[in-house]
């Protein structure tokens, strides 16, 4: 039997999309016959602290806490709640991957081949030594590129420390069995712009939440998730208020742009901090649109998985970002909503199209037909387990 372990920085009870859904992977994996298991953190992202230390979730075995999710184990390195400070984050990074060197190293007669999930992008160390020092199978899933995005966001500005992280990720996409992109555009870039040809798999992210009946048809859009820098959503605020369509916008998230978005909050502007699943399905199941926003500057190099999220709620998108992204070129082809470029002022004439009552049908047939044939949990993980 093929011995698998995931190596995930989030995983649930973390309320973030990408932790669950790498938790719905593996237990297909183990639906299908995979021994496997799952190294994470501690919870550290939007979780419930009323059960972190209940022990029917988690229970103590020496240095780390173990908990399971659909009979697959996860064990857990305990870590600190996340930091939206940088330098403090970094520093929880390296504590986080030093504890899991020790464990992979002490653990490598207990697997066979490693999937590891890019966020942090400081993974691809671990993934480098695993190849090379523990000579595993590695399967590389790069979901977010540095050190791009930080460049083009003026987060990191020295050159030398550029050339170095991204020579060290190139390194790592090269010498591992697989790298796994969640777009052809970000696939494409990789090849063309980092000279990487080896092995790359576009599997899109998906949504692991069950779908919910088509909301009311009106002029209430609904963004939720992280509020930083990448996500853009002052800039589609001050847009927003130049409108003349009485739109009403409502905001949930956390993140380091929050006190700065709280700023806006208006008679048709609300902005309310994050709240779980259940309460959030509740507080916007009579918006129509959804907003998926990114810096301009961001083309290929980050997709939001909140997408997913927003068309099992049945949302049209209306997609905020730079009109050649894998974001706009994805709602293009499915026809999911509608893209506007932070570049031009034509946010009314935009609303006006998406406004048609034929359009919006056909939107949502294509909605219903994405959820069932491509973010479709039996389909993607099939696509995974095709990797070992």
């Amino acid at each position: 039997m093929k011995k698998v372990l995931f190596h995930s920085l989030t995983i649930p009870p973390d309320n973030i999309s990408t932790g669950k859904l790498v938790a719905e992977i593996a237990s297909k994996f183990f639906q299908n016959g995979v021994s496997i298991k799952i190294l994470a953190s501690s919870p550290q992202y939007n979780f419930d602290e009323n059960i972190y230390f209940d022990q029917k979730i988690f229970s103590q075995k020496g240095k780390y806490l173990e908990s399971t999710f659909k009979n697959v184990k996860i064990i857990h390195i305990k870590s600190s709640k996340r930091s939206f400070d940088n330098k403090k984050r970094i520093i929880q990074w390296l504590n986080f991957h030093l504890k899991s060197v020790v464990y992979l190293t002490k653990n490598r007669k207990n697997y066979d081949s490693l999937f590891i999930f890019s966020y942090p992008p400081t993974m691809n160390l671990i993934a480098i030594y695993a190849k090379k020092v523990l000579k595993k199978q590695i399967i590389y899933s790069v979901w977010e590129l540095y050190p791009e995005i930080a460049e083009k966001l003026n987060q990191l500005n020295s050159n030398f420390i550029l050339r170095v992280f991204k020579s060290i990720d190139n390194y790592c996409m090269k010498i591992v069995d697989r790298v796994v992109v969640n777009s052809d555009e970000l696939n494409e870039y990789i090849k063309l712009n980092r000279n990487i040809n080896n092995n790359i798999t576009t599997i899109y992210h998906f949504s692991t939440n069950p779908v919910v009946s088509n909301p009311p048809r009106n002029k209430k859009i609904v963004y939720t998730g992280n509020l930083g820098l990448p996500q853009n959503v002052e800039s589609f605020i001050k847009m927003f208020n130049s409108s003349k369509k009485e739109y009403q916008l409502s905001i949930y998230g956390a993140g380091t742009e929050y006190d700065k978005i709280k700023q806006y909050e208006s008679r048709d502007i609300s902005i309310n901090e994050y709240m779980s699943r259940d309460k959030l399905l509740e507080a916007v199941k009579d918006s129509t649109f959804a907003l998926v926003s990114l810096a301009p500057e961001i083309t290929v190099e980050g997709f939001p998985g909140k997408t997913f999220d927003y068309l099992k709620m049945n949302k049209i998108l209306i997609g905020y970002s730079n009109p050649n992204s894998g974001l706009a070129k994805f709602i293009e082809k499915f026809k999911v909503g509608i893209n506007i470029d932070p570049s031009v002022n034509n946010f009314d004439e935009i609303l006006s199209f998406i406004e048609d009552e034929t359009f919006m049908s056909k939107v949502y047939e294509n909605i219903s037909t994405l959820n069932s044939e491509h973010s479709n949990l039996d389909i993607i993980s099939k696509k995974y387990l095709d990797l070992i």
